[in-house]
């Protein structure tokens, strides 16, 4: 009877993985969802980010006022110019549905431009299931500094 026992276990045991090759199936599908969400994310946002920094540096570089510099050796960023450059920076970039939320002209010795960028992020797959989107942020800064030949 001793002989018959562990074939008898191993009959047992066999219909048991019969329920955990979905649960994990399951577990790595939402694992892969998670993975693949976050990774969009992370991406979406260090795109808006460089893009705003670029947009601030072509804000300042196309803002710089000449007449100023020429006629006073002021540095000055002509708020007016600088936000007239922006569009054609953001629809040239890979991310052309940022919206320019804000720019910001610091005036002083190395004047500065801050160029605030917003983004509407939709989730991969949590947008069929969910519907949901996040709104992504972004700050860019650039300075005005003379080069001395």
């Amino acid at each position: 009877m001793s002989a018959d026992h562990p074939r008898r276990s191993r009959r047992n045991d066999r219909g048991q993985t019969i329920f955990v090759v979905p649960a994990a199936f399951l577990i790595l599908l939402v694992l892969g969802t998670v993975t693949l969400e976050a990774a969009a994310l992370h991406l979406r946002q260090r795109q808006l980010d460089d893009l705003a920094d670029s947009a601030a540096s072509d804000a300042v570089a196309v803002g710089f006022d000449q007449d100023a510099f020429r006629s006073g050796g002021v540095l000055r960023v002509d708020p007016d110019a600088a936000y007239d450059a922006l569009p054609a920076g953001i629809d040239g970039s890979n991310v052309p549905d940022a919206i320019v939320t804000g720019l910001r002209v610091i005036d002083g010795p190395e004047p500065r431009v801050e160029v605030q960028l917003s983004l509407e992020h939709e989730w991969i797959i949590g947008r069929s299931l969910l519907g949901a989107s996040t709104v992504l942020q972004a700050t860019g800064r650039a300075e005005l500094v003379p080069s001395i030949p």
